[in-house]
């Protein structure tokens, strides 16, 4: 499949516009991100949802849910990670920035995702555009997976509450800071998706085992929940052993916007408008 390279200053970036868009490296100097395509890909053995039908690492956006679900009041179905990483982008290229463009089906709707390039930092701005005849509610989000091994020490928001979402149960752990610590003792063959709701700010904090920090920044007013999966090599079976985190800034309650339109937290935008929003990443180096 085409991939295409670009750099800017010390970034260097590698994505494939027929495969949803996906970004395949986001280098910064020597720094590398996100997760590394398979040497081996096979399908799970077991229904483990339809994205793990396909090679599983990069980037990714989620639109208009994370989870597959029933578009609210529309009868129709939400493919699992969303409709718009299935779908060929287009791009456009300029002196310090990255432009993908794609149309969505269902909800209608035209998606941006423009990357930014300044210094040390990575702008990620967004923007939705209701082509429908009717309002259209949706959830974003990031799914840029990065290497888990590499990570030293994790700073996370104080929250409300920290809930493994694969039971929807409270994990019981009394703060953010003793959950970042807990992520990092995992056993081999571990995983889970967990909702950090009700976060005090929109900033995470991942120091790295060679010196750098990625600092993301994001507004907690737009994104009131964090979603962190967390998988050492445990998910799925079958030999697929991927080493792989996430850090998800949710506009939901959770990763299905059937549940997140129940408890009245969802983005939404009227027939022939926009919406947009930025959330940042920043290389620190040298901290160690």
């Amino acid at each position: 499949m085409q991939q295409e390279k670009a750099d800017y200053g010390n970034w260097h970036v590698e994505y494939l516009p027929l495969d949803g868009a996906r970004i395949s490296v986001i280098r910064y100097k020597n720094l590398d991100l996100l997760t590394s395509p398979p040497a081996d890909f096979r399908p799970p053995e077991k229904d483990s949802g339809e994205f793990e039908t396909r090679p599983v690492y990069g980037y990714d956006d989620c639109f208009p849910t994370v989870d597959p679900c029933e578009y609210p009041q529309e009868g129709f179905t939400c493919r699992d990670h969303g409709e718009i990483c299935w779908k060929e982008w287009n791009v456009n290229r300029s002196d310090n920035r990255l432009e993908f463009l794609v149309s969505c089906g269902n909800p209608k709707a035209e998606f941006k995702r423009r990357m930014t390039f300044v210094d040390n930092t990575l702008y990620w701005n967004f923007e939705v555009e209701n082509s429908s005849d009717r309002q259209i509610i949706f959830l974003h989000v990031m799914h840029a997976l990065l290497p888990l091994s590499r990570i030293k020490s994790i700073s996370l928001p104080e929250c409300s509450s920290i809930l493994d979402e694969s039971e929807y149960l409270n994990t019981g752990l009394k703060s953010s800071a003793s959950f970042g610590e807990w992520l990092l003792t995992f056993h081999p063959g571990s995983y889970g998706m967990y909702l950090l709701q009700n976060i005090g700010h929109g900033k995470v904090g991942l120091m790295y085992k060679t010196g750098q920090t990625l600092g993301i920044s994001f507004d907690r007013s737009i994104f009131p929940t964090l979603g962190i999966w967390w998988n050492r090599k445990g998910y799925p079976e079958g030999g697929i052993l991927r080493d792989e985190c996430a850090f998800e800034p949710i506009p939901g309650t959770c990763s299905s916007l059937s549940k997140s339109f129940s408890d009245g937290v969802y983005l939404s935008v009227r027939k022939g408008e926009k919406i947009s929003w930025e959330i940042q990443w920043e290389i620190t180096e040298n901290q160690l």
